[in-house]
């Protein structure tokens, strides 16, 4: 089999700086959006199977989250082939809980991926403050140490430290709980 070398179309909206980031990432062709490779619209059809035209905005959402989930997937493997290589010392942090809160501006500022998303959200004439309001908030802690570790978590990966977050699973989520005689009772909250 040959191997063939795939660009850009000319009407992709990926600037040189952009162009360059994609190829630091090693993603290929995938393209956030204008593309063959396009993800955001694969992403939109393909995961839906109906016509975009009918979509709101949480199936949008949606597809764009996947998006970057998938250059985050690109960049996971890579930094993992990083760490195989070096083989640097590792931190492993284990908190109760981890108060996240919302991870797809986070996710987008972190990869560098500002100027593609504004791209795209003017191409398809999105309202991004209401697409980034179709998330909902991750329930992985009440506060306080939750938002710590959390904020630890943040400033060790702008460090480049090789870090992984543990924490518990909980069937159901984060709990309510009461002090009835002295004894903790938890509840599911849903």
């Amino acid at each position: 089999m040959g191997t063939s070398s795939v660009t850009a179309s000319p009407t992709s909206p990926l600037s040189a700086a952009s162009s360059n980031l994609w190829s630091q990432y090693a993603c290929g062709p995938n393209e956030l959006t204008g593309t063959d490779n396009r993800l955001y619209e694969r992403h939109l059809v393909l995961d839906n199977v109906v016509d975009p035209a009918v979509l709101g905005p949480r199936e949008r959402f949606e597809a764009i989250a996947r998006t970057v989930r998938d250059i985050l997937a690109e960049r996971w493997i890579n930094t993992e082939t990083t760490y195989t290589r070096e083989n640097p010392k590792r931190i492993y942090y284990l908190s109760m809980e981890f108060l996240i809160g919302r991870s797809l501006a986070n996710n987008v500022t972190n990869l560098l991926l500002d100027p593609a998303v504004k791209q795209l959200v003017k191409d398809r004439d999105l309202d991004w403050l209401g697409v980034l309001e179709e998330e909902p908030d991750a329930g992985l802690g009440n506060g306080g140490l939750g938002r710590l570790a959390a904020c630890f978590l943040d400033s060790m990966a702008t460090m480049q430290l090789p870090a992984v977050g543990y924490g518990l699973r909980y069937e159901y989520g984060i709990f309510k709980q009461a002090i009835r005689d002295g004894w903790q009772q938890e509840q599911p909250d849903n």
